[in-house]
């Protein structure tokens, strides 16, 4: 797949959350949650128990001169250990996942998400990021998924492993487009590490805040 074939098909993308960090999102933008640990500094126990296997519940994190931040449960990861790839390890895993920020490459997977049992009551706030921008400013650290890769919830679902995103350029986007139809052909747009700038980069904000200035 080439970068303009992926703007054209997805000229949006799309990052929800618990509006409780958003605040927090103001601030320091989007952060992996490897990237939350280290800033708020947390000890090795909850660093072991938010990075080193699913989490079953959501994380407030709170720390003197910073606005609280959301690290979110991973309970869709009910048969995670039994899907991962001969070639990965459950630890590879969970490291790509927890080292990278997500956007949903489709209205229609944000839809589903936000619409959850676990999330549908919950204030969220979303935001509609405009491809092309992310792409210019962080194209090398984007990485693209066909799964829900946070989503293992059948013993039927695909296995997966720390290869399961690929560069832009190495995304089989045809390939999967002609297996999987036109909305199963790429679900996780995703970027390594952090989007300190997603404000700059946002068209839209859903939820309870101050929309952007004109």
């Amino acid at each position: 797949m080439d970068v303009e074939e992926l703007i054209e098909r997805h000229p949006r993308v799309f990052h929800t959350m618990s509006a409780a960090a958003w605040p927090s999102v103001q601030r320091h933008g989007l952060l992996s949650t490897q990237r939350l640990i280290e800033l708020f500094g947390l000890d090795a126990d909850e660093r072991d128990r938010l990075l080193n296997a699913p989490r079953k519940q959501s994380t407030v994190l709170r720390a003197p001169g910073l606005p609280p931040a959301v690290i979110r449960d991973q309970k869709p990861m009910k048969f995670l250990a039994e899907k991962i790839d001969p070639d990965s390890s459950l630890a590879q895993y969970l490291a790509a996942i927890n080292s990278r920020v997500f956007f949903w490459a489709t209205p229609q997977r944000l839809d589903r998400l936000r619409n959850a049992k676990e999330y549908r009551t919950e204030d969220q706030v979303v935001l509609h990021v405009d491809t092309r921008a992310l792409v210019e400013r962080h194209g090398p650290r984007i990485e693209l998924c066909r799964l829900n890769s946070g989503a293992v919830t059948q013993k039927n679902h695909p296995v997966r492993g720390h290869r399961s995103w690929l560069p832009i350029a190495d995304y089989p986007y045809d390939e999967y487009r002609r297996r999987h139809g036109r909305h199963g052909a790429l679900v996780e747009v995703t970027v390594l590490d952090a989007v300190p700038d997603i404000l700059d980069l946002t068209d839209r904000i859903e939820g309870g805040v101050t929309p952007l200035p004109a």
